[in-house]
């Protein structure tokens, strides 16, 4: 791989006027120099679109489409590869933005043509830029080798079982690994791309993490990922469980796989989201097959939202924010 490898950054782009131009002008002052950002914009009908073409830079391409919204979102992100002619794929999405060195400090971690995902820490900010929270992998040094995906496969030991964070404006993924799945996924129920994107990729290469903030993901009232936080969680464990029963069993059994820890899963996070509902018996019925089915872990946590349901407390509320998918 040349060092001067061309870099395609997609930012799909929606009713962004207030925040485009922070996105914009953080990859204009990027100190790696060789990309080309394709912004998609997704039928704004703000001044989203007269902001976006004030830039000169020939480096920068408009696309307006019809309006998908968050459910067309492969459709707008495979639009962009399709419109892409660099080796690697970048995602800034329109209300996010980078430090001026994402680019120049992540590209080395690539040089490995094994490597099929390179990631970072992030940090969430609010409206105005300020950050208010961070996003980085729990004990990195432990599972060393799950965060890093080696041997191929072993990331999912993770990203099947808990809500394994990437953040997506820290990613650089090869475009040919996206190829080669046929690019960016999203089943007809997930109002997102990401997370069943890098399920697919996992079985494809390994993983290169660094560990500097690579990227800013705002947290904002007009979000999907805020407005649709219980339809989220709820189809990561559907995702992960439909992924899993596609799986070989012999290699499901090298990496110590099992459908049933994914299926109580499924039914602790349908509790949960029970109990936010206040739908008391309901809760109680799925916490109770999370219980028969479950690791100690999972056992404990559906217990105690047992015992919440009967005492008609939603102390999920407290956890509000733990559900939000972050993007």
């Amino acid at each position: 791989m040349k060092k001067k490898s061309l870099i395609s950054i997609i930012t799909p782009s929606y009713n962004h006027e207030k925040y485009i131009k922070t996105c914009i002008e953080s990859v204009l002052s990027q100190t790696y120099t060789n990309w080309e950002q394709i912004i998609v914009d997704d039928g704004s009908n703000d001044k989203t679109g007269e902001i976006i073409k004030s830039y000169k830079d020939s480096r920068i391409q408009y696309i307006k489409q019809q309006h998908l919204g968050i459910w067309g979102l492969s459709e707008t992100y495979n639009n962009a590869i399709n419109n892409s002619k660099g080796e690697f794929i970048a995602i800034l999405e329109g209300d996010d933005f980078w430090p001026k060195n994402k680019l120049e400090i992540q590209l080395p971690y690539c040089y490995d043509n094994n490597v099929a995902i390179c990631w970072g820490k992030g940090e969430i900010v609010n409206e105005e830029g300020k950050i208010i929270s961070n996003i980085m992998p729990k004990d990195f040094h432990r599972y060393k080798k799950t965060y890093l995906n080696d041997p191929v496969g072993i990331a999912l030991n993770k990203l099947l079982f808990e809500n394994f964070l990437i953040p997506t404006a820290t990613i650089l993924v090869r475009k040919k690994f996206l190829l080669e799945i046929g690019g960016f996924k999203q089943p007809p129920y997930v109002p997102y791309t990401d997370y069943p994107t890098w399920l697919e990729i996992a079985l494809k290469g390994k993983f290169s993490f660094v560990n500097e903030v690579l990227g800013y993901w705002r947290y904002h009232p007009c979000q999907s990922t805020i407005k649709l936080y219980k339809e989220q969680w709820d189809s990561h464990t559907q995702i992960a469980l439909e992924f899993c029963t596609k799986l070989p069993s012999d290699f499901k059994k090298s990496m110590g796989i099992k459908d049933k820890s994914i299926e109580s899963r499924k039914y602790w996070v349908k509790g949960r989201i029970n109990l936010i509902n206040k739908e008391w018996n309901q809760a109680r019925k799925n916490l109770f097959k999370a219980i028969l089915m479950g690791s100690p872990s999972i056992k404990l946590k559906s217990m105690m939202g047992i015992i919440n349901s009967f005492c008609h407390i939603d102390l999920e509320h407290f956890n509000r924010v733990r559900l939000i998918k972050i993007k």
